[in-house]
């Protein structure tokens, strides 16, 4: 990856934090084009999206990246995230697969528990939401 690249990934950040979504889209655009493989743009890159509204649009990001990952990590980031872009886009079913497939990638246990239970709440599921909050709240 570019010394540019992570400029640009660093600019979108920061504006991502201070809550200006469009200089956020725009500098992580930026970056992803310099760098398709930068995961932690591409995953900040879909947040911004989804915070300005354009979820379905965070998903295809998203989607597209994982035929680019450079690790399991990587691809149980984008996946964790695809869930919470999904379950904020109202796909609730689709969140429950992108969750289940991040699961197997150990050390993402109550990011994946904490969104299946968002999940099973919004799904009326409430036995299977008070378990994930179990599972969350566990002591690691």
């Amino acid at each position: 990856m570019s010394a540019v690249a992570r400029r640009y990934y660093e600019r979108g950040r920061s504006a991502l934090e201070s809550g200006d979504l469009e200089s956020a889209q725009e500098a992580l655009r930026a970056a992803l084009d310099l760098a398709p493989a930068f995961g932690n743009a591409r995953v900040a890159y879909a947040v911004a999206l989804a915070r300005a509204g354009d979820c379905p649009r965070a998903a295809s990001v998203l989607r597209a990246g994982l035929g680019r990952v450079s690790s399991p990590i990587s691809a149980a980031a984008i996946h964790a995230t695809l869930g919470d872009v999904l379950t904020l886009g109202g796909d609730f079913f689709g969140a429950e697969e992108a969750f289940q497939t991040a699961a197997q990638t150990p050390g993402f246990e109550v990011r994946v528990a904490s969104g299946l239970a968002r999940v099973y709440a919004r799904l009326g599921r409430y036995r299977d939401m008070a378990a994930q909050l179990r599972r969350a709240a566990q002591p690691r």
